[in-house]
């Protein structure tokens, strides 16, 4: 029973993180994609990026974001996040809950 409830907590934490990387992956991507003509590029998707990872908390951490070329008007945003072990981390080879490694491309409607 008990071992049924740690594994139910786990893949609750699992999915929850992977929602919440997903949704401030995708929440900086549409910022991105939403910057002012007058603004510098790269610097205004380092900001981005660095202001993801503050919102992540220590869970940012271990988060990697990056800007990926995804041509003409798009804007593509590279996450990756190990998720997290069911399994306590003397037993590397356990399973993972939440794992996410995607790329997340907006279409740019025009500088502002």
């Amino acid at each position: 029973m008990v071992g049924g409830i740690g594994l139910a907590v786990n893949v609750t934490v699992g999915l929850w993180a992977r929602a919440t990387v997903e949704a401030v992956a995708y929440d900086s991507a549409r910022r991105i994609a939403e910057r002012p003509a007058e603004v510098d590029p790269g610097q205004h998707a380092r900001d981005t990026l660095a202001n993801a990872r503050r919102n992540l908390g220590p869970m940012g951490a271990t988060v990697e974001f990056g800007v990926v070329d995804a041509g003409g008007d798009s804007v593509g945003v590279r996450v990756r996040y190990p998720g997290v072990r069911l399994v306590p981390q003397l037993l590397r080879s356990g399973p993972v809950v939440g794992a996410v490694d995607r790329t997340i491309t907006l279409h740019r409607e025009g500088l502002r």
